[in-house]
């Protein structure tokens, strides 16, 4: 599968909709055991080369924005070969440095609207070395254990959740979105409906 076909399409149409298991959202199996609490963890997967995902991206900021205290939001860069595997690395290589912030929508910038696609460690040498980053850090960072790591992990996520496509979200480890959305927004809302259903079931089997 080429990399440009993992971006998953957002569908059209104005027609209002309920949100649906098995479409909008999808059981991951195996369920995990349920847990108590109140702390939801929502996972962004995703890969910078995207278009999708770089359209996803101001939507998903304003909502993990607003996130109450018991929602926790992360995102995690997907390996599906080439260049982004290269991408992911570089994403928690700059991580470990302090400098994702500063250079996360950068990097969506320099692929999407500028066309350089960064498809070699060269090419992303040269861009992040326009941007002042200190070079000698990240190349100790881009070969460190903590790194290596992370991918590892990374991948192991990818495995144990299904994970085919690209933006996707997963909802504590037991739902992920599906298709059919009318917008980005709505993945978001999807998330909140899904929270929502994780927390009711933890409280009826609390009460049981």
């Amino acid at each position: 599968m080429g990399l440009a076909a993992v971006c998953l399409l957002i569908a059209g149409g104005a027609a209002a909709q309920a949100f649906e298991e098995g479409v909008q959202y999808v059981r991951i199996e195996p369920q995990p055991p349920m847990t108590t609490g109140d702390q939801v963890e929502v996972v962004e997967f995703f890969w910078y080369g995207c278009p999708h995902c770089r359209d996803l991206e101001p939507a998903v900021t304003r909502w993990a924005a607003s996130l109450p205290d018991n929602i926790t939001f992360t995102q995690i860069p997907v390996m599906f070969g080439g260049p982004a595997d290269l991408h992911a690395q570089v994403y928690y290589a700059l991580q470990g440095m302090g400098e994702l912030e500063r250079m996360h929508q950068k990097l969506f910038e320099v692929m999407h609207e500028d066309k350089r696609k960064l498809k070699t460690r060269d090419a992303v040498d040269t861009f992040l070395e326009a941007q002042g980053l200190d070079m000698g850090k990240f190349r100790e960072s881009m070969n460190s254990f903590a790194v290596a790591a992370k991918v590892n992990r990374a991948r192991a996520l990818m495995r144990r959740y299904g994970i085919r496509g690209v933006p996707v979200l997963v909802i504590d480890g037991r739902y992920r979105s599906g298709s059919g959305f009318r917008s980005y927004q709505e993945m978001t809302e999807v998330a909140d409906h899904v929270v929502a259903k994780v927390l009711s079931q933890r409280k009826a089997q609390a009460s049981r």
